[in-house]
C-alpha cells in the first residue's frame, strides 16, 4: 500500500495557494482560488509518475489530502490518469475530522491501516514528523524526493 498527499506532493498548486505570514496556508484564500480554471492550471510534480507506476504495478494506492475536493479536482486527477483505490479528503470523511490540523486529520483518516505496513509521501513537516514515529509507516518527504527527481 502506498499513500500520496496531493498538493506539493504529486500536484503543484502553488499558483493558487496563498500563504500567510506565519508560513501556513490561508485556507479561505485557497478555497476562493479553487476554481475550474485555477485547478486546470495546476501541474504535475515528478512523484506523479511514481504514483502512476505504482498503480500499474498493482499496489493499493490511497490519496490522503487535506483538500475538500471539488468536481474539478477529480476531473484533474482523471485527466492526468492519476488513479487510486481509495481517497480521503475533507468532503468524504467524518465531520469531526474536518476541522483537525493536517497531521492529526491524516492520522484519523489512516487509522484503519495502523496495523498495515505502507509508504506515505507528504510534503508537510508536521505530517512527516508525526508519521515517522509510526513503526508501520515508511514516511517519505515529497519535497526532497521531488527535488531529486526533478529534471
Amino acid at each position: 500500500m502506498i499513500v500520496f498527499d496531493l498538493d506539493q506532493t504529486i500536484i503543484n498548486s502553488l499558483h493558487r495557494t496563498p500563504i500567510q505570514s506565519d508560513g501556513t496556508v490561508d485556507i479561505q484564500g485557497y478555497i476562493k482560488n479553487q476554481t475550474k480554471e485555477n485547478i486546470m492550471n495546476d501541474t504535475l510534480l515528478p512523484l506523479a509518475d511514481t504514483m502512476k507506476n505504482e498503480y500499474l504495478r498493482n499496489n493499493f494506492i490511497v490519496i490522503c489530502t487535506a483538500r475538500k475536493m471539488t468536481k474539478f479536482d477529480y476531473d484533474f486527477l482523471s485527466l492526468h490518469d492519476l488513479r487510486f483505490h481509495e481517497i480521503y479528503e475533507r468532503g468524504n470523511v467524518p465531520s469531526e475530522f474536518c476541522s483537525l490540523p493536517d497531521a492529526l486529520y491524516k492520522t484519523k483518516c489512516l487509522n484503519k491501516y495502523k496495523n498495515t505496513k505502507y509508504t506515505f509521501y507528504d510534503d508537510s513537516d508536521e505530517v512527516i514528523n508525526l508519521f515517522q514515529q509510526y513503526p508501520n509507516v515508511n514516511m517519505i518527504d515529497s519535497k526532497r524526493i521531488n527535488s531529486l527527481l526533478y529534471v
